[in-house]
């Protein structure tokens, strides 16, 4: 960890998803996907920008004290996915690649713009302080979508460097989101069923913080490791 101040940490750490991502925005045109259900670049670029417009605004709303407005709402996150996919499936490439690069220096700004306390300030609508929604909407979404895309073209290790990566970003930088890092790299290695490396950062996660056990209890990514004794006895199941 860097003797940094939280928000030149956040910064640092958006930079470092800005240049990951970029070898997706790399892929992004104008063709239409040739499977049904299958994003092309396109639609995960324009997914990524549109939550971390999002993470700005609600860091403006933090910092102002105002109610925050906007499409997209962390409390229902599989409507508001389908909400900004229809809203930006027809978006040309070329202006989805300069949403790119507008999402990531405005959100850069709304963690400049915020004093420390803003950031710390705890967040009204789902717990949790404010600055967590950086890092949730910038390299560990990105990390995210990058693990899907390389596993849907075949690209196992690609899928678990870009996993390490985002886990190396948060032991580095924001080592205050590690039961989160430790619980979404839990939840890669489960979607590989590779039990034996998700199950001790689970437990590291749930000691941790324990409010995080609920959410376990639904959350589909751990569906192909449920069933071993070992995990239903971590989550009380």
């Amino acid at each position: 960890m860097t003797s940094d101040s939280l928000n030149d940490r956040l910064v640092q750490s958006l930079l470092a998803a800005r240049d990951k991502e970029a070898a997706l925005l790399a892929l992004v045109d104008d063709a239409p996907s040739v499977e049904a259900d299958v994003w092309t670049a396109k639609d995960s670029v324009a997914h990524l920008n549109a939550w971390r417009e999002h993470a700005a605004r609600t860091l403006v709303a933090a910092r102002l004290g105002t109610p925050f407005e906007g499409p997209a709402v962390d409390t229902d996150v599989d409507a508001s996915n389908a909400v900004i996919y229809e809203a930006h499936r027809g978006d040309s490439a070329a202006a989805v690649r300069e949403a790119y690069g507008t999402s990531y220096s405005g959100l850069i700004d709304a963690i400049n713009a915020c004093s420390v306390e803003d950031l710390l300030r705890e967040r009204p609508d789902n717990g949790g302080a404010v600055w967590l929604v950086v890092p949730g909407n910038g390299h560990g979404h990105t990390s995210q979508h990058l693990t899907y895309w390389a596993f849907d073209h075949g690209d196992a290790g690609g899928a678990e460097e870009a996993a390490k990566w985002s886990y190396g970003v948060d032991s580095t930088l924001l080592p205050e989101n590690k039961p989160v890092a430790d619980y979404n790299f839990a939840c890669f290695y489960a979607r590989t069923r590779n039990v034996e490396k998700a199950l001790p950062l689970l437990g590291a996660a749930l000691r941790a913080r324990p409010d995080l056990r609920a959410f376990a209890l639904e959350d589909a990514d751990l569906e192909p490791i449920r069933d071993d004794p070992r995990v239903e006895s971590l989550l009380g199941a």
